[in-house]
């Protein structure tokens, strides 16, 4: 898997939310999350956008979008957390600077809403960008966390990239990544940051949704010819979909109108012992 990465005691790393902003209750967890990060040498950035101000969001639509364009601008920071999630990461697609990220890309982490900007940096920019949510550290998981991401991006293993799979059609499939939350990567359809998912690997997971809201969301990436083009599927956790006991129903709707490699991982998507897929990396299984 990827090796874009590497950390060292002593980078700058930025936390912003471009979604829905940090909840202020959430600031201690937040602190926490800053703790382990200085611990091992990594100096915090804090956007100007990360908490709450008045509802849902952390500024409005170019004020976030000037914050992400700021860190992504700043030669000192090495990767950029997105520790948000939520509805409103697509508001501020308009206004990223995608010509210059192309020029000066940096490693962007986040998922769930986050998807869309992990996807829009694929098709405009051409970068790499991770599924992943750093909040992950601190969670009931943190310790296992924890240990993972400092192999994973200060020593160089593969800890948060290998995941365990069991191949529902097919036995083998390569592509680029693209896809990412199923509800909000379907914002996309119909704009220029849809990727194109010409021999591409789709990635698709989901918290919330039972068998019917994810089978409609699968029906419109078939009308959209998705799944005529695609080169395999990756079905990550379906967390509410799953605790139904549902995943056979959408498994089968899937075989149903599709003709593609599909595999199945329990381990990335909205668990807190989730692990990391990069959306723009070329991947084989």
């Amino acid at each position: 898997m990827s090796k874009a990465l590497k950390l060292t005691p002593g980078n700058k790393v930025g936390l912003i939310a471009c979604s829905d902003g940090v909840r202020v209750e959430n600031l201690p967890k937040v602190e926490e999350l800053i703790r382990i990060l200085n611990s091992v040498g990594l100096e915090v950035v804090m956007s100007n956008t990360l908490f709450r101000r008045d509802g849902y969001f952390s500024g409005n639509p170019k004020e976030r979008a000037t914050e992400l364009n700021r860190l992504f601008n700043n030669d000192e920071i090495f990767a950029i957390f997105d520790i948000s999630g939520g509805d409103s990461a697509n508001q501020i697609l308009e206004y990223i600077d995608y010509d210059n990220i192309r020029l000066h890309p940096k490693p962007f982490f986040g998922m769930s809403d986050l998807s869309v900007i992990l996807n829009a940096l694929h098709t405009q920019s051409n970068s790499k960008s991770y599924h992943y949510q750093l909040m992950n550290l601190v969670s009931s998981d943190g310790a296992e966390q924890q240990a993972a991401f400092y192999r994973t991006f200060f020593e160089g293993h593969n800890d948060l990239y290998d995941f365990d799979f069991h191949w529902v059609r097919g036995n083998q499939m390569s592509g680029i990544v693209i896809g990412g939350n199923i509800r909000c990567y379907m914002k996309l359809a119909g704009t220029s940051y849809f990727p194109d998912p010409s021999n591409k690997i789709l990635f698709l997971e989901s918290l919330s949704g039972r068998a019917n809201k994810i089978v409609s969301l699968l029906a419109q990436l078939q009308q959209v010819r998705t799944f005529d083009k695609c080169a395999g599927v990756i079905l990550g956790s379906f967390t509410e979909l799953e605790s139904y006991n549902e995943f056979s129903i959408v498994e089968a709707y899937l075989k149903e109108i599709s003709g593609i490699p599909i595999v199945k991982t329990d381990e990335i998507g909205h668990g807190s012992d989730s692990k990391c897929i990069v959306v723009g990396e070329n991947i084989t299984l």
